[in-house]
């Protein structure tokens, strides 16, 4: 219970302009809170068949997000109070609010907001994968009286928490690097690996278009790599 007003915390959204969770960009306070919370966590693992065995040999690659799915109803046929903070609102305002925190691109930053779902001791952090609604009841003009809204979230870790997350300090594993002025993909790869050939490899698990042009300060995730 919330000691200040006295009634159920409810979930609370926030929006975030930036990776760090510093810069607020607005929140948002459901109507009726979720019936439940679907999280799973994974890793990602790689490997091939060894030979003369049925079982293929999988070794652990790196930590895979976590992902989130709740559905919440927004109701206005007054039974529960339907507001944005104390005002009063309707369904299409609370989805406006809704679609500007976790969906439209920021006019800063040109990308959707990272964000943070908070209730109770339950937080998380991440970005929205989809946002759909389910409208099951209407006004004779058509207009909506409830929907259903499914919101599904991939966890957010940047590599920086990633690499401290694993925890690995042999240079055949995990390793974090924030590259120097002067400093190339192919020296590191070379260094770490004892390979500069690693560096398509290393581009493509960094999602980067390239290795040739790097700007200096730019960090990169050196994950455990073999060749099969």
């Amino acid at each position: 219970m919330s000691e200040k007003s006295g009634r159920p915390d409810k979930m609370k959204i926030f929006g975030y302009s930036d990776e760090t969770f510093s810069t607020e960009d607005g929140s948002i306070e459901v109507q009726i809170n979720p019936a439940s919370l679907k999280y799973s966590r994974q890793t990602k693992l790689s490997g091939g068949d060894n030979a003369g065995t049925s079982v293929p040999s999988k070794n652990f690659y790196q930590l895979k997000e976590s992902a989130l799915s709740f559905d919440f109803v927004l109701d206005e046929t007054g039974v529960i109070p339907l507001r944005i903070g104390e005002t009063d609102t309707t369904i299409p305002d609370v989805i406006e609010k809704l679609e500007k925190i976790v969906y439209r691109i920021n006019d800063e930053t040109h990308q959707p907001n990272f964000l943070k779902m908070s209730w109770g001791c339950f937080i998380y952090k991440g970005r929205l994968t989809s946002l759909d609604y389910d409208y099951t009841l209407f006004r004779p003009d058509g207009s909506p009286l409830r929907v259903n809204v499914t919101m599904k979230i991939d966890g957010y870790l940047d590599p920086l928490t990633e690499a401290r997350q694993v925890n690995r300090k042999s240079p055949d594993l995990t390793r974090l690097i924030r590259l120097a002025d002067g400093e190339t993909l192919a020296m590191w790869c070379d260094k770490i690996y004892g390979d500069a050939s690693y560096c398509a490899d290393v581009a493509r698990t960094n999602d980067m278009a390239g290795f040739r042009h790097i700007e200096p300060g730019t960090q990169i995730v050196f994950p455990p790599l073999k060749r099969t």
